[in-house]
């Protein structure tokens, strides 16, 4: 209580709040974070969006880079599959990640391309599986007319016995319209021919990953991760760009393939 005296009369003032008042207060300031928070999330979502586009760009800056210096030709996936191992390469330092490096920050990245977080995605909560983020390539066994990056060889232990040539950027019908990275769970994505999407893995009607050839892991999409930013993935494409989308657009799905074109290179099946 305050008082106060006016032209010789005293007056008493409250100066607290009732209840009903700190009520409504706190409820408006309730509905102000209710209508806030959402966007503020949104905000955070979309910016490590655009930073993990930005480290993809990097690395499909780099390719390009390489290929000017190697008659056109891009990194192959690493040299020569050791069918022994797993199919790892039989020579680490080999790997696209590491040949590449030379372009970004010249350092190693080691087996698997995961001690720099140069190609590791915001998003990522781990390391390894299904919750793991990276930058990685679109990879085709030794099949370049499939997918751009492969295998050169396949050791046996032995012997050598597959050998094909690189990828060559002279070979790309459309460079604006074929795939060469996108958000994966590890360093590749299986292309969806040699690995056919047979299996729903969500339980969205529509086929996403492969079910059980050897080779693919038995991994959701197919080790990608397509709906990783707001129900869709960043994806890298062969004139340099990156672009984000759409989950349900890129996953698409009829007569036994994927539609995209960003898929084929011209060559559907």
């Amino acid at each position: 209580m305050v008082k106060a005296v006016c032209k010789g009369k005293t007056f008493t003032l409250n100066t607290g709040f009732t209840l009903i008042e700190l009520l409504v207060v706190i409820a408006v300031i309730a509905l102000l974070l209710a209508v806030i928070l959402p966007a503020l999330n949104s905000a955070k979502l979309l910016a490590r969006q655009v930073v993990c586009a930005a480290q993809m760009k990097q690395w499909a800056l780099a390719t390009s880079a390489y290929a000017s210096e190697n008659d056109s030709a891009i990194p192959p996936y690493a040299d020569t599959c050791d069918l022994t191992n797993g199919g790892n390469a039989l020579d680490s330092t080999t790997y696209w990640y590491n040949r590449l490096s030379a372009y970004l920050t010249r350092e190693g990245y080691g087996t698997w391309g995961m001690t720099y977080e140069v190609r590791r995605c915001p998003m990522a909560r781990a390391n390894w599986g299904e919750k793991a983020v990276w930058v990685g390539v679109y990879y085709g066994e030794h099949r370049p007319e499939r997918a751009p990056f492969i295998y050169l060889n396949s050791w046996n232990g032995s012997t050598l016995t597959k050998k094909c040539g690189p990828f060559k950027l002279s070979k790309v019908s459309i460079s604006a319209q074929y795939m060469a990275m996108l958000d994966v769970q590890r360093d590749d994505l299986f292309e969806p021919v040699r690995w056919n999407w047979n299996v729903d893995f969500d339980g969205d009607g529509m086929n996403d990953s492969n079910g059980g050839v050897i080779g693919a892991g038995l991994s959701p999409y197919n080790h990608a991760r397509p709906k990783i930013h707001r129900g869709g993935c960043n994806v890298a494409l062969f004139d340099g760009h990156v672009e984000w989308i759409r989950y349900n657009v890129l996953w698409e799905y009829a007569d036994g393939y994927p539609v995209h074109r960003y898929w084929y290179n011209q060559n559907r099946p």
